[in-house]
């Protein structure tokens, strides 16, 4: 619906790749990705990872279902083997955080500082999803 906030929480972290990270591609794609994946998290909707062309930076977006969903995968990274492993690769530049934020996700982030944002308006729009309205008509 237009400019009511779904609920949804998204992580924007920005990194640059520490120096003896050759294998950061490889690292993100067999360890990474695949942790993540398989916690099988059922409140994360998005996980993707995007380097720059000298892999030099870093970006992670996450998407999740709800403050709830963003705790439970916060808590799951800490507890995994991947977190001194990322720790090793990476040096968080800023850490994104938007949408209505609970305190408890916000005590868990606060190491991090957080730059968080809430909802102003906006909309998602599902595939398929298209509204049988007529056309505004913008007359002067």
């Amino acid at each position: 619906m237009l400019n009511e906030y779904n609920g949804a929480i998204t992580f924007l972290l920005q990194m640059n790749v520490l120096s003896g990270a050759e294998d950061i591609a490889d690292w993100i794609t067999d360890r990474s990705a695949r942790a993540t994946y398989d916690f099988e998290e059922e409140k994360t909707r998005r996980f993707e990872w995007f380097l720059s062309a000298d892999k030099a930076k870093a970006t992670l977006i996450e998407v999740f279902e709800d403050s709830e969903g963003a705790l439970t995968r916060v808590q799951n990274l800490m507890a995994s083997p991947i977190a001194p492993e990322w720790m090793d690769r990476f040096e968080i530049d800023s850490l994104t955080v938007l949408g209505e934020v609970s305190d408890d996700l916000q005590e868990a982030l606060a190491s991090m500082a957080p730059d968080v944002r809430t909802f102003a308006g906006g909309f998602t729009r599902r595939v398929g999803e298209v509204s049988n309205k007529s056309p505004v008509s913008h007359t002067c």
